[in-house]
């Protein structure tokens, strides 16, 4: 009877090349760099929450309980579809005619420049140095580049991330 030695080498493993690539930023890093503004700059007369344009021209706002989305020409969205948001309450971000029918009436007055956020109700938005768009609320997300846009969805059996409109995986 003999025994038989080996040595086990450690080994170096990518991801697998259809690992979905998270494209958020990261919270620390924002808090850490950008410029926090004040909530109370963003308010508009009887219209509760925070407004503000993007630099790109979207009209975003944080609202009751956290709720975020903007309204206006949404990269990657299909023709008409121009609101995406997150309503305390849903269980994901979801863009087009069931974003709009809940969005809330507001324009906002004031840009929040690239490079800064801007947290109410628990909610973050924050211009990147890029002039990408992004809002937070815990794991409720969505990044607006002008490429396309990134938001978290879910299923009954797990979330992921989609980059623009439609091309979800499938669940």
């Amino acid at each position: 009877m003999g025994l038989i030695f080996g040595i086990v080498t450690p080994a170096h493993a990518d991801p697998p090349a259809d690992a979905p690539v998270n494209p958020f930023p990261d919270m620390a890093h924002i808090e850490s760099w950008y410029n926090q503004l004040e909530p109370d700059r963003f308010f508009i007369p009887d219209h509760p929450g925070v407004w503000f344009l993007t630099p790109s021209g979207l009209n975003c706002g944080i609202w009751d309980r956290g709720g975020f989305g903007c309204a206006g020409d949404i990269p990657g969205a299909p023709p008409g579809d121009n609101h995406i948001a997150w309503f305390n309450g849903n269980r994901a971000v979801h863009h087009g005619w069931t974003a709009a029918i809940q969005f809330p009436a507001g324009q906002a007055a004031q840009t929040l420049p690239p490079r800064s956020y801007v947290t109410y109700n628990s909610t973050t938005c924050a211009i990147t140095p890029d002039s990408n768009t992004y809002c937070t609320h815990g794991e409720f997300k969505f990044l607006i580049t002008p490429s396309g846009t990134w938001f978290k969805a879910w299923n009954d059996r797990l979330s992921y991330v989609c980059n623009a409109y439609q091309s979800c995986p499938p669940g």
